[in-house]
């Protein structure tokens, strides 16, 4: 299919959903230049920065229990232009999500446990002090370049490892799951905590079941879910696994990068979950979250949402309600009178958004 005819079908999906968009700093092309160029890269040299995509890529997927080999200038080179902008993107709008249901209220100090570039310690708000954890010394020396570039003017204390005696508010992992036989044992100290990993099949899952874990030991899930209920993906479905998707307004140098690769990222997906030591004010029976695209078949469209333990769909007749998109990630209002059909619940017109 032409990638432009994708693009506006894209695009076209989002106008009518209200999808929430999002794009890099305005400086952003120009912090990264300066760190590409010590390693004999350029901006203005799209091929060469797609082929150092393409050998990280083969990497993850070849060794997916390894750390980025950081000292490889073709790895320095991917990080920069394709791996730190789209989880920096990832990273506000996970964030945003949490401002949503007041996840920050109270939190000014971060940890980030395996920072790498730093894609939370870029955002501006929110926090007042991080520390950074990350063992390379190549990713330390960009990622703090990157932080003063960027306009981050919190003091931030960056380690290779984790002190007990520091002490943060929050702990962000990012990425790090699947590096990590288990988690580090002073996780449980901590009352909040943020999990951010890639949106596959094994990564949500893993998430999915991590949320269980963490319930039992007295954390509730603030988002993606609007409940403490069993994750109904996890125990009524073995090939669902929640995440989340977002469109993505990228510069015109990572088009021409992205000319030269096989991925494409009109959209990004990412799996997360926010869980704090404190139970939530904002459940609500009629709330819940759209965990899956639309799925429009002949005179009807479906959309898996997530309110409870049973695995349920919208669902709504094109005859009585018409036709409309509504975007993956968003939390809507579910009628009341809403008509149950086995694991549907069949609605008359749009829903509204959902009053947390």
């Amino acid at each position: 299919m032409d990638r432009d005819f994708v693009s506006v079908q894209l695009s076209s999906l989002s106008e009518k959903t209200g999808a929430r968009r999002y794009t890099l700093p305005d400086n952003f092309s120009e912090c990264i230049e300066l760190p590409l160029a010590k390693i004999g890269f350029s901006l203005a040299n799209p091929v060469s920065l797609a082929r150092s995509v393409l050998k990280q890529s083969d990497y993850y997927i070849g060794k997916p229990n390894q750390i980025t080999p950081w000292r490889e200038g073709w790895a320095q080179a991917a990080q920069l232009t394709y791996y730190f902008p789209l989880n920096l993107v990832r990273a506000e709008a996970v964030i945003e999500q949490g401002d949503v249901v007041g996840f920050w209220n109270g939190i000014e100090s971060y940890l980030e446990f395996g920072s790498g570039l730093g894609p939370f310690t870029c955002q501006r708000r929110f926090f007042a002090a991080g520390i950074c954890v990350e063992p390379s010394p190549e990713a330390r020396v960009i990622a703090k370049s990157l932080a003063r570039c960027l306009g981050i003017t919190r003091p931030v204390e960056w380690h290779t490892k984790f002190e007990k005696s520091v002490s943060a508010d929050v702990a962000i992992f990012s990425y790090v799951l699947t590096e990590l036989p288990q988690l580090p044992s002073w996780v449980l100290e901590i009352k909040n905590l943020v999990f951010i990993e890639p949106a596959t099949h094994q990564d949500g899952r893993r998430l999915m079941a991590l949320r269980e874990q963490l319930m039992k030991e007295g954390y509730y899930p603030w988002a993606p879910c609007v409940h403490d209920d069993v994750c109904p993906l996890l125990s009524a479905s073995k090939k669902d696994w929640c995440h989340d998707r977002i469109f993505f307004d990228a510069p015109q140098w990572w088009l021409e990068m992205e000319h030269h690769l096989p991925m494409k990222n009109n959209t990004i997906t990412v799996s997360y979950l926010l869980m704090k030591k404190e139970k939530p004010h904002f459940r609500k029976p009629d709330i819940g979250r759209l965990v899956g695209d639309s799925l429009v078949e002949k005179g009807k469209t479906r959309q898996l949402v997530c309110r409870n333990s049973s695995r349920e769909f919208l669902s709504w007749l094109h005859r009585e309600a018409g036709t409309f998109e509504l975007s993956r990630g968003e939390i809507v209002s579910i009628p009341v009178e809403g008509e149950k059909k086995g694991a549907e619940i069949r609605i008359r017109k749009r829903p509204k958004p959902g009053i947390l």
